[in-house]
């Protein structure tokens, strides 16, 4: 798999909380798609609130990977997974059997 698994204990914290950054991003713009969907303001703001509290925590995440983890090397290591993420989901199968 692409997460580190083996190696030196940073490299696999680092990747655990990239992938945690990433769940809460993704979260966050599932959120921010439904709140901009609706009609009724009562289900809008209630789904902005969920909205703006994943991106709360998608980037604590990157900011404590950041507090451990050089910077850079935070950057660098957060835009391969977005680049893993992004080939990951352009060669998927799109199935009418599945929501994610």
């Amino acid at each position: 798999g692409f997460q580190q698994k083996g190696g030196d204990g940073e490299g696999r914290m680092l990747d655990q909380l990239l992938t945690m950054a990433l769940i809460e991003a993704r979260s966050c713009e599932r959120f921010k798609r439904l709140s901009e969907g609706l009609n009724d303001d009562y289900m809008k703001n209630f789904y902005r609130r969920f909205m703006e509290s994943e991106a709360g925590h998608y980037t604590l995440f990157i900011e404590l990977a950041e507090t451990y983890v050089d910077k850079e090397k935070v950057r660098r290591r957060w835009k391969q997974w977005l680049e893993y993420e992004a080939d990951t989901i352009k060669n998927l199968e799109v199935r009418g059997d599945r929501i994610h």
